[in-house]
Order: structure tokens, then C-alpha cells, then sequence
């Protein structure tokens, strides 16, 4: 599905064509009222990065359409040079690499957001998202279905699985792709949308290491609710391949492992305090 986008405000406002009547009617019209819409704070990892809830006027105002807005401000020194030592490629500053990754998972046909508006404006950027509705994250329910539910499980591993193969085919890489970070919607037989697109590498940027990275987070956070059986099913959907061949790449699958274990020997070192005070690994 490709989404026709517009500009507003000199190019400071990007809108999905699909939303511009809502925003209008909502009166927003410009970066500034987009940046200091009102809305309900439910994430702040970072001092960089802050996510509300915003439930904007439609009908008339007889109703309400929830949406979230997810604002960046300028990155620090410390973390720019962290970038440049890890070779993290970024071409967009802020929201912008979120926007066109939301933008290019659509036109690959693969499930997340659908994006409302994004605002840029010097070092300050914000992107506007529709809320996903009546969802379950995918962590949740592999820990639920952890020993039975083979049927089910099976059945998410393959829409996971297919996730990611579409995702790297089309030369896209999340860098967060843990369980916590896809949403199942049940209504829609378990249809699992990928969110928390900031970090997506795109094109010329996707090598293997990201690909190695990607799968190697999604191992690790299956942990022990999936069965090594349950890994193999994976590996058969992801790569395509059956039978013998299904291990023809050995030093992959070898990568992926290491890269995992990696994973778990850091994330006891990596805590984040949430917002209600609660401190948590980076990966749960």
C-alpha cells in the first residue's frame, strides 16, 4: 500500500493525504501545533524521546480517534559519538527516519502504524501515529503459550516469521526487534504489527550485521517460551527453504546464536526506569 503524503507549513509538515481533513479539523495546520498538541504522557525512556497518547475530535466532536505522538529532541553529544563508534547508520535525524520507515513497511505491504503527520523543525521533530487497537504484545502470549497451544503458537511464529523475511527482503532492518515490540491483534487471527520504527536501517545501510542483529534480539527474547522444534519452524518460514538444505547456512545461523547469547550477557547491565517507577531490563 503506498501512502501519498503532502506538505504543510513550508515543508515543516508532512501529512498522510488519508488524515489531512482530521487534522484540519483538529486545527492542526503547522509544525508548532503539531509539537504542542496536549496528550497524555505513557512513555518517556529517554530525555531525548517522549511518547503521549492524543485523542483527537472527529465527527464533528461527537467522536474521538486515539493517536499517539512520539516527540525527539536533539541528541546528545554522548550519543551521537556512540553512533558514529557503533557505525549506526542514520540518515534522518528524529522522527523523520520513523516516518520513512512507516512509509516503506506500507509500500512492502509488511503490518505497523498507520502514520497521521510528522513534524520537523531545526533540532526538534515529532511524528503522529493512529493507535493500534484491542492488541496483545507478542511477548505476552508466548510466555502464556509456552508447553501447549502448539496450534496457536505455530500459527504466530509463521506470521512472525514472514514478518521478518518481507522485512529483509526488503532490505529493512529494526534493531529492536524483541517480542515486547509487536503488537497480535486476535480479531485479525493473530496479525502482528511491528511499532517502535525510529531505528530502522533502510536500503544501502541493510547489510548482514543488521540482519544478524535483528534475529539474534527476536532469539533472544523468545528465550524459553519457544521450543527448539519451534526455532526450526521459524528458520523453515523465514528462509523459505525445506529439508536438508535448511541448514546450508551454517555460519548465519552460528552468528545469530553468538549474537544472542551476546545480547543476554549485556541486558543484565541494561535497565530502564518506567514510569511508574519500576526498573526494568531494556529487553522485556
Amino acid at each position: 500500500m503506498r501512502i501519498k503524503v503532502i506538505q504543510k507549513d513550508g515543508g515543516k509538515l508532512l501529512v498522510n493525504e488519508e488524515f489531512s481533513e482530521l487534522l484540519a479539523s483538529n486545527g492542526i495546520d503547522s509544525f508548532e501545533r503539531l509539537w504542542n498538541i496536549s496528550g497524555e504522557p505513557v512513555k518517556n525512556v529517554l530525555k531525548t524521546r517522549g511518547t503521549a497518547k492524543v485523542m483527537l475530535k472527529s465527527d464533528g466532536g461527537r467522536g474521538r480517534i486515539e493517536t499517539y505522538i512520539k516527540r525527539f529532541r536533539p541528541e546528545s553529544i554522548k550519543e551521537k559519538l556512540k553512533n558514529i563508534v557503533s557505525f549506526r547508520p542514520n540518515r534522518y535525524p528524529g522522527a523523520l527516519n520513523e516516518w520513512n520507515a512507516i512509509i516503506e513497511f506500507h509500500r512492502n505491504d509488511l503490518p505497523t502504524m498507520l502514520p497521521v503527520a510528522c513534524g520537523i523543525e531545526g533540532g526538534n521533530s515529532c511524528i503522529l501515529t493512529l493507535g493500534i487497537s484491542d492488541y496483545r504484545r507478542a511477548s505476552e502470549l508466548f510466555a502464556e503459550f509456552a508447553g501447549k497451544e502448539r496450534s496457536r503458537r505455530r500459527k504466530l511464529i509463521r506470521r512472525i516469521a514472514e514478518l521478518a523475511g518481507g522485512m529483509h527482503s526488503a532490505r529493512l532492518a529494526h534493531q529492536d526487534f524483541y517480542l515486547v515490540h509487536m503488537f497480535v491483534r486476535e480479531k485479525e487471527g493473530d496479525k502482528a504489527y511491528l511499532i517502535d520504527l525510529q531505528r530502522v536501517v533502510f536500503g544501502n545501510d541493510f547489510s548482514e550485521r543488521w540482519r544478524v542483529k535483528d534475529l539474534a534480539q527476536l532469539l533472544y527474547s523468545a528465550g524459553k517460551t519457544v521450543s527448539m522444534t519451534d526455532k526450526l519452524y521459524f528458520w523453515k518460514i523465514y528462509t523459505g527453504i525445506a529439508g536438508a538444505r535448511l541448514f546450508r547456512d551454517k555460519a548465519l545461523i552460528k552468528k545469530i546464536f553468538r549474537k544472542a547469547s551476546a545480547i543476554g550477557r549485556h541486558a543484565g547491565r541494561t535497565m530502564l526506569k518506567r514510569g511508574d517507577g519500576q526498573w526494568v531490563s531494556l529487553y522485556f
